[in-house]
Order: C-alpha cells, then sequence, then structure tokens
C-alpha cells in the first residue's frame, strides 16, 4: 500500500513536472515580449489611473493607454526606419570612400597614421554590417516582430487594467512576511523607475538633444548620428559626447568652424547638463546599483536578449543586489513567517 502510494505521487509529480516544462516550451518563444508587456504596464499605470479617475471605465482607459502607446512606437517606425536604413547604407559608402590616412596624417605622421586608419576602416566596417545585418534580420522576421508586438500589447493592456489584482495575486504567492514583501516591492519599484528613467528615458532625452543640434545645422546623416546617439546614451560609462565631440572636431577640421565650435559648446554646455544633473537625480532615487554591475548588466544583458538587454540586463542584476541585501540583513529567514 506504501509503495503504491509513493508511486501515484511520483507519478503526479512527473505530470506536473511535465506540464510545467511544456508551458516553459510554450512561452519561451515570446517570455521577453511577455517580460516588457509586465514592466511597460507597471511603469505606466500612473498614467491610466489619471484617465481612469476622469473616464470611470478600466477598459476604454486601458484601451486608450494603448493606443497612445501603440502610435508613439509605430508612427515614428513608419516615418524614419526607411530614412534612417538609406541614411545607414549612405553613411556606410561615404566611409568606405573617405580616406582616413590622408586626414590622419595631417596630426601623425609615418606608418601609425597608415595603421590607425586601416583599423578605423575595419572597426567602421564591422559596426555598419552588424546594423545593417540587424534591420535585415527585423525585415526578414518582421511577421514574428509583429506576433511579439501583440503578444506586449496584449499583456500590457491587462497589465494596466488589472495591476491591482496581479499585486495581490502575487502577494499571495509571496513566500515573504508582509513586512518584508512590501519592503521588497518598494526596493523593487525605487530600482526599477531609477533604472528605466535614469538610464533609458534619459538617454533617449540626450541623443534626442543632439539630434536637435544636428538638424538645426545641416549636418548630414543627422539621423544617423541621432540614432547612435540614443543608443551610446544609454549605455553607461559611454555617452553622446562619442557623437558630438568627433562631430564638433569633423567640421572644425574640415573647414565647419562655426558648425564644429556650437556643437562642441552645445554639447559640452548642454547636453551634459542632462547627463550631469538629470541621470544622478533619477538614480539616486532608487537604484542603489553600482556602475560597473550596470555596464556588466548592459552588455551581457545586449549578449543574451539583444536589444530588448539594454533595459532587462541592469534590471535584473539589480533584482539580484535587492535579493542579496535582503539576505545580507537576515530578511530571506522570514520565508514562510507570514
Amino acid at each position: 500500500m506504501g509503495d503504491s502510494k509513493i508511486m501515484k505521487q511520483g507519478m503526479a509529480g512527473l505530470l506536473i513536472f511535465g506540464i510545467f516544462v511544456i508551458a516553459f516550451l510554450i512561452l519561451k518563444p515570446i517570455v521577453i515580449s511577455i517580460l516588457f508587456g509586465l514592466l511597460f504596464g507597471y511603469i505606466l499605470s500612473p498614467v491610466y489611473k489619471k484617465i481612469q479617475k476622469h473616464l470611470k471605465w478600466k477598459s476604454l482607459s486601458a484601451l486608450i493607454v494603448i493606443i497612445g502607446l501603440t502610435a508613439i512606437i509605430v508612427i515614428p517606425l513608419i516615418y524614419i526606419v526607411p530614412s534612417l536604413v538609406k541614411q545607414l547604407f549612405d553613411t556606410y559608402v561615404l566611409l568606405q570612400n573617405f580616406n582616413f590616412n590622408s586626414l590622419l596624417q595631417e596630426f601623425i605622421q609615418g606608418d601609425v597614421a597608415t595603421s590607425l586608419a586601416m583599423n578605423l576602416d575595419n572597426i567602421i566596417g564591422k559596426i555598419f554590417s552588424t546594423v545593417l545585418n540587424q534591420f535585415t534580420i527585423f525585415l526578414v522576421n518582421l511577421p514574428s516582430f509583429l506576433l511579439q508586438f501583440s503578444v506586449f500589447l496584449f499583456v500590457f493592456y491587462f497589465t494596466i487594467r488589472d495591476l491591482d489584482k496581479l499585486k495581490e495575486y502575487l502577494s499571495n504567492l509571496s513566500p515573504f512576511s508582509k513586512p518584508t514583501g512590501g519592503k521588497f516591492m518598494e526596493e523593487f519599484k525605487g530600482i526599477t523607475h531609477a533604472l528605466i528613467f535614469g538610464q533609458i528615458l534619459i538617454g533617449i532625452i540626450q541623443g534626442l538633444a543632439v539630434g536637435i543640434c544636428l538638424f538645426f545645422l545641416g549636418v548630414p546623416k543627422a539621423l544617423v548620428l541621432t540614432f547612435i546617439a540614443c543608443i551610446v546614451s544609454i549605455i553607461p560609462v559611454l555617452g553622446s559626447w562619442l557623437v558630438w565631440l568627433p562631430v564638433g572636431i569633423f567640421l572644425i577640421v574640415t573647414g565647419n568652424t562655426f558648425s564644429g565650435f556650437f556643437i562642441l559648446l552645445y554639447g559640452f554646455f548642454f547636453v551634459s547638463i542632462i547627463d550631469n544633473i538629470l541621470r544622478p537625480y533619477f538614480l539616486s532615487r532608487g537604484s542603489g546599483l553600482p556602475i560597473a554591475l550596470s555596464v556588466i548588466g548592459t552588455i551581457g544583458g545586449l549578449y543574451f536578449f539583444g536589444i530588448a538587454g539594454l533595459i532587462l540586463g541592469p534590471l535584473i542584476l539589480a533584482y539580484v543586489l535587492i535579493i542579496i541585501e535582503f539576505y545580507k540583513e537576515g530578511k530571506l529567514n522570514e520565508l514562510f513567517n507570514k
């Protein structure tokens, strides 16, 4: 009788394990879309609550937010991506034909300039070939991306509409005691907002600020340079100076003295203020993630998740730090002590 009971429990355990494995395999292709739907639903829930306060209808309020978010994402893609791809290709052709050796010979004499020029050509070629390959992959897999985006919108819609129910459900599942669970959620909220607004949003604002200046001065391939400025501004340690500094120097060297000095002054006195004042303001409000781990999280996230890793990499490391801090404070011992 005992052996029969053990066998039944073993079979039940295997069945449950098998169901979870199958569920994981089903969700694996769309797990990034689900995570982003949950994350953005959590971040934009205050916007939903403000709309819902006036309209009263939950579903309509959630629908308005989802339409607004879709418009913000899709409209720029429709108008910007074709121009961006064309400018990327034109820039690649231009740089391939540009004689870096003659430019560097004005500052560095001998074989050093030739070696630097060759390395620069190789680096630029690899960067642009990688970017163009990514765009090609995007176009080839467009139906898959549209499906992923649909999953994202679906999860996002129900997250903002039923966030309170979701929080209650997760709270009931949580093994933490209520005080510890509340503290964990506060840490989670603070570090999520700090990284999203302090790292991602401020980085994009920096890149756009550089882009406005480039467009105003009529700098060629401004769209490509703006795109690059946004990406490097998001990544810790790097920054928009990787765009406005070389562009300013290049313009001065090629005879556009006013535009060159204007960009350098604009970048140093205005764009740098965004990085030196606004970014620390947001990060100090909730993120205790050391800069070194932030860089590692961003780079590792890019390798593991692709472009989504710019957000997910640092966030996951930040959550690991929260758990480690709770362990150091002995609060993980409160598991099951509800």
